[in-house]
């Protein structure tokens, strides 16, 4: 009897969507890349991407698209526009819709992709991203991956959940962990990515979105964890909150607001008009949550983190 009961709450679960983790990753750095505005970054001038949302302050997180030591093809990388056939819901957080990605064009075999992720003050570190390449006779047919936990100085595989991966035609989700303990707490993680297995030639791409990067808190030894609860111009209060968040945004206007929490379900959908409002969060389960704040007449979107105690 207990068996068929697991059984069926298993089935409930499938069909439903029910996340039977407990304990949810804290989401460090993601990038959607929906509000990539750099255009086509040729080398040797190519800047990093930074990431759209941040837990760590001034962290710097960013995506770099650079040639080996030594070489300097005539490649770059761009944003994908975003047409039906190319949307992309894999790995998707806050709320984002599906659209825009970032392209890494060949030739891209003397090329690498860096991911700077600071983890300061976390553990237990997740990387996640969707990915595709353009077509099978063009596109980098592997990704393999190396990391450096002093910022770029020394590279190594062990500690690594996989060392490589083949792309498709299809938007697919790669997840890599780091198991190396060195890789926590560390403000100069690198993780990089090497194309191989195609033709050198300059058609082709390899495509990337919702770039995320997670993992526990490290509580400070006064048992109090760092909250961040601001982003260009807007604030949030208090937080960690009880019954209720004031926020302050940059200005009047028409504004859609969402809240999600760690696992990226929707809470909470509303609109305000004001420079100031206040949510109820009263109902609100324990936990961590993410405010995206839409400004109507700009498509802006702002993120803040707050906590619900």
């Amino acid at each position: 009897m207990k068996n068929n009961i697991l059984a069926v709450l298993l089935c409930l679960s499938a069909m439903f969507g029910f996340n039977t983790k407990s304990n949810a990753q804290t989401l460090i750095h993601y990038w959607h890349f929906n509000n990539y505005s750099q255009g086509a970054m040729y080398t040797p001038t190519i800047n990093g991407i930074v990431a759209d949302y941040t837990d760590l302050s001034g962290s710097n997180a960013n995506i770099l698209y650079k040639a080996n030591t030594g070489t300097n093809p005539t490649t770059y990388i761009d944003s994908l526009q975003p047409v039906a056939s190319d949307y992309d819901t894999v790995n998707a957080r806050m709320g984002q819709p599906a659209g825009g990605a970032i392209r890494a064009r060949n030739p891209s075999d003397s090329m690498k992709l860096y991911f700077y992720i600071p983890t300061t003050h976390f553990k237990n570190i997740v990387l996640k991203y969707g990915t595709e390449l353009s077509s099978l006779t063009h596109g980098m047919l592997h990704q393999d991956f190396d990391y450096s936990t002093d910022g770029g100085t020394s590279w190594k595989t062990s500690g690594l959940s996989e060392t490589t991966d083949a792309a498709d035609t299809i938007f697919k989700l790669v997840t890599v962990s780091f198991s190396d303990t060195t890789a926590n707490n560390n403000a100069n993680l690198v993780f990089r990515i090497t194309f191989s297995g195609n033709d050198t030639g300059t058609s082709g791409n390899n495509r990337f979105d919702n770039v995320t990067v997670e993992g526990d808190t490290i509580t400070s030894t006064t048992g109090v964890a760092t909250i961040v609860s601001s982003e260009a111009g807007y604030t949030l209060y208090p937080n960690p909150a009880t019954n209720s968040l004031e926020i302050n945004a940059i200005a009047d206007g028409d504004k859609t607001i969402m809240i999600t929490n760690e696992i990226g379900r929707n809470v909470y959908t509303g609109a305000a008009s004001s420079r100031h409002f206040y949510i109820n969060t009263s109902a609100f389960a324990t936990g961590n949550y993410f405010i995206s704040i839409r400004e109507n007449n700009t498509g802006a979107v702002n993120t803040l983190k707050f906590v619900k105690q």
